[in-house]
């Protein structure tokens, strides 16, 4: 399958030298290519409509203030492989059509049918199609590299559900340089490049296309261990690949990911391991003798190997079981006497293709992925991240073994030689950069500014207080009785709660029973006789110590979350264990800087050494919830900054209408006027000089469509509440492909990033015409870390309009960035993403998840972080 093999043991292969490459060494490689890539002419006029400067270093400065100066380079290493493409080669584009069109549509479910159609014409009676030549994805365009054989084929759908005519008709000639005679990578190069990358890897022994991945099904000692619950298991490796347009030419980005497979069959998962069938559904499955993967939709005992199935010999019908199909179809690998048990049952795939359903027998079916079991067991997944290889230095070893075939696979190789592609094994070494961080204050004026910091303070034993306590209104605590670990709990919140400077003093309301409904009208009782307070005079709140855990549908603490919504009232539900790991001393502290949150306090003052100013600073993060409670809807979390430092918010859910774009929502631009007038109220009357928007929940295809409609709404809105604020644009993409290894003083030593690491150039610069940066946020003691992405859309500052404001900058964004993944008051330390993009999110979620069927919006718990 993939690259080389180590003779390693626990952790997997023993890790060698990591092959590698210099920027500087590119020209070399290909120095062709050593010329900016222009962006295609359709990105180009996307960027004329926005008013974007096509070079985003002009105006954007990269300098820092001469006496402030702490930033450090490192060298880093990322797994990005140089790629040559051809240099004169076209490719000929067809548009596709079935005709007639409602047997094989082209909206729907029919992607495969249509690619399986294609796929048969290598066996055409006529000029049959050579199908390494041809790219097709199952829409309504092919790509070949020749002229096609012929324009018109015929088909026929089994089972005598109709024939018909495929249809080519060509339509342009696609080449790889402009007219200028620069590398130009469309949208439509990256999916040539990755349809032919995935073709040639199924030409690798024992590979299997698992979701959207190639995974190596071979037999590996170095993966395969005794579980004492699940049995044998196997870590397979796999590899996601994407091309990329960057300053240096065509990169290809490989990362690799690994899935667990179980070596036992589903058979003797079922019948050994007593393993319900039902835990079984909606997991991957392998089948033995064809390496084909496939959804499990259920598992049927009605079915047995020796139910009859009619298919068709060499073109002649026939009528035999199950099994004996098998044996007739696979002889290598399905002998006669093989089947353990004539009465096991079937495992069942939909095929969406043929819409119907396909009957594997359990015994040769190899169950993949991890159950909900296994997800929850938190011993076996410490054990799986170990076995995985949690360590920089084998990940990177990984990657350049495991990414690409070794020379001897001739097949994947003379594949991408038909395309005249290249790509080079060695990884890319880039120049990268640590920001300084900002300094976590809290309100004994202790200071910190380390990746995670301490609410306890080891030397006084006591916590840190709060930089800003809460007000608080009336406190209710709710349990079924005080006693044991509970009355334990009780004691160490109030002492936590008193060091931290909080006038926490609850009334306790001992229930002495357990039952859901007693505590649910509880908490109506206590809202019809003290209501839910304001901010000014303090919000009222309810702690509720959960009686057990619960998990089932509509369950107490669900039920609670819902009255948060109805009433307004802030409630915090624990979940209290004699086993609590730290103590009771450990969860109190953490609830007790949550309730802070909450009812509108500030945990710890976040400042920045360099970066956007505070004053005059509004940024808004937004994200989004798909819920379907209550009716299908998408929720829009809003979440805008008053103060940058101290992190106090204004916030909202807006409820999108069915098939709306966010652009043409009045909701929308509503959500930005209220928070603009927010920002005035908390300011005294002062509008915001500058709006910095981080956009989460947008897929990297879709980003110039949102450019196009959201940054005109922004603008257009922003003309009319806030003439003269500028606007920064940002999307941020949480997950990605990148890695970045931190290169050590010693030779093929390689660490994960500090904190702060931002990589925004040397080779992979986004030369599309906008500015982009990869930024490493959290400390990262297990495993390997995977930084964010965020790209600058639109900045008003670079067309040279400062107009006497200090611009937002290349280097000020990152700083600005990085501060706000210190100002999330749900963890002591760094978040991945911008903290206002996570309480969007989290807000979304915690409305979309608890509405009930009668659709509720809060619409007075604008303040306090109430979702946490």
């Amino acid at each position: 399958g993939f690259g080389g093999r180590g003779g390693g043991s626990f952790g997997g292969p023993a890790v060698g030298t990591v092959p590698y490459m210099k920027v500087s060494e590119l020209e070399a490689y290909d120095a062709t290519y050593t010329a900016p890539v222009d962006m295609d002419s359709s990105l180009a006029r996307a960027v004329d409509a926005l008013n974007i400067s096509s070079t985003m270093d002009e105006g954007l400065s990269r300098e820092i203030p001469v006496g402030t100066q702490t930033e450090r380079t490192t060298r880093s290493l990322v797994n990005f492989f140089p790629v040559i493409v051809p240099k004169d080669k076209e490719i000929q584009v067809y548009t596709v059509s079935f005709d007639p069109e409602e047997l094989v549509p082209l909206a729907g479910e029919s992607t495969r049918l249509r690619q399986a159609l294609i796929n048969n014409l290598d066996k055409a009676a006529e000029a049959p199609l050579d199908l390494t030549t041809v790219v097709f994805s199952g829409g309504n365009v092919l790509y070949s590299l020749n002229p096609l054989p012929r324009l018109e084929y015929p088909f026929k759908l089994r089972g005598d559900k109709g024939e018909g005519m495929i249809k080519f008709v060509f339509k342009k000639t696609l080449g790889w340089k402009n007219a200028e005679g620069k590398l130009q990578i469309t949208p439509e190069h990256v999916q040539i490049f990755g349809a032919v990358f995935q073709k040639a890897q199924r030409t690798l022994p024992g590979m299997c296309r698992i979701g959207k991945q190639t995974y190596d099904l071979t037999p590996n000692k170095d993966y395969e261990w005794e579980h004492g619950t699940y049995g044998p298991l196997q870590l397979i490796p796999g590899a996601g690949a994407k091309l990329i347009s960057a300053d240096k030419g065509a990169m290809l980005n490989i990362d690799i990911s690994f899935r667990v497979m179980h070596l036992e069959s589903a058979y003797d998962m079922i019948t050994k391991r007593r393993v319900n069938p039902r835990e079984l559904e909606r997991r991957n499955a392998v089948v033995m003798y064809s390496n084909k993967s496939f959804l499990i939709q259920r598992v049927d005992t009605s079915k047995t190997p020796d139910d009859m199935l009619e298919w068709k010999f060499k073109g002649q019908p026939e009528k035999t079981t199950y099994f004996e199909y098998l044996c007739r179809k696979y002889p290598e690998k399905v002998k006669a006497g093989d089947l353990k048990d004539r009465r096991q049952p079937m495992v069942v795939e939909h095929d969406k293709k043929f819409d119907q359903d396909n009957f594997y027998i359990a015994q040769y079916i190899r169950v993949c992925g991890l159950s909900d079991k296994m997800k929850s067991d938190f011993s076996f997944m410490k054990e799986l991240r170990a076995r995985i290889g949690a360590n920089p230095k084998h990940r990177a070893f990984l990657t350049s073994q495991l990414a690409l075939p070794s020379q001897s696979q001739t097949k994947f190789w003379s594949i991408l030689g038909q395309w005249d592609f290249s790509i080079s094994a060695k990884l890319l070494e880039i120049p990268t950069r640590v920001l300084e961080p900002p300094t976590v204050a809290f309100g004994d004026e202790s200071v910190q500014n380390a990746g995670k910091w301490e609410v306890f303070d080891r030397n006084s034993r006591r916590s840190h207080s709060m930089a800003l306590p809460p007000v608080f209104g009336r406190v209710f605590f709710i349990c079924e009785n005080t006693g044991g670990d509970v009355g334990m709990f009780l004691r160490e919140i109030e002492r936590k709660a008193s060091d931290m400077k909080m006038a926490f003093r609850p009334q306790v309301i001992e229930l002495r029973t357990r039952d859901p409904q007693a505590f649910v009208r509880q908490i109506e009782d206590i809202d019809r006789k003290e209501g839910s307070g304001d901010a000014r005079k303090g919000k009222t709140l309810i702690m509720i110590s959960m009686p057990e855990k619960d998990e089932r549908p509509g369950n107490l603490y669900t039920r609670i979350k819902q009255l948060t919504l109805h009433t307004n009232i802030v409630t915090q539900c624990v979940l209290i264990r004699s086993n609590q790991k730290g103590g009771q001393g450990v969860k109190a502290q953490m609830t007790a800087v949550q309730i802070c949150a909450k009812l509108g306090g500030i945990p710890w003052q976040v400042t920045s050494p360099k970066g956007v100013p505070q004053e005059g600073t509004m940024v808004v993060g937004v994200d989004f919830h798909h819920s379907k409670v209550g009716g299908a809807a998408s929720l829009m979390g809003v979440v805008a900054s008053m103060n940058l430092d101290t992190m106090q918010c204004w916030q909202s859910v807006v409820q999108l209408p069915e098939n709306a774009t966010v652009a043409k929502t009045p909701e929308f631009t509503q959500a930005l006027k209220d928070a603009i007038s927010a920002y005035q109220d908390f300011n005294q009357g002062a509008t915001p000089e500058r709006l910095v928007v981080f956009r989460n929940g947008i897929g990297e295809t879709q980003f110039l469509e949102i450019g196009r409609s959201e940054v005109a709404a922004l603008k257009g809105e922003l003309s009319l509440v806030a003439p003269g604020c500028k606007l920064v644009f940002c999307l941020t993409f949480k997950s990605t492909k990148a890695r970045i290894f931190e290169m050590g003083d010693r030779d093929n030593e390689f660490n994960n990033p500090q904190p702060g690491t931002v990589l925004d150039g040397g080779g992979i610069f986004n030369k599309s015409g906008f500015f982009e940066f990869l930024l490493v946020p959290q400390v990262v003691t297990q495993g390997c870390v995977t930084p964010i992405k965020v790209l600058c859309l639109h900045n008003d500052y670079d067309q040279g309009n400062g107009d006497g404001v200090q611009k937002v900058t290349q280097t000020s964004l990152q700083y600005l960035t990085f501060h706000l993944c210190h100002s999330f008051f749900n963890w002591f330390g760094t978040i991945k993403m911008p903290s206002v993009c996570e309480y969007a999110g989290r807000m979304a979620k915690f409305v979309g998840t608890h509405r009930d069927p009668t659709p509720i919006i809060p619409k007075y718990l604008s303040t306090g972080f109430y979702y946490l």
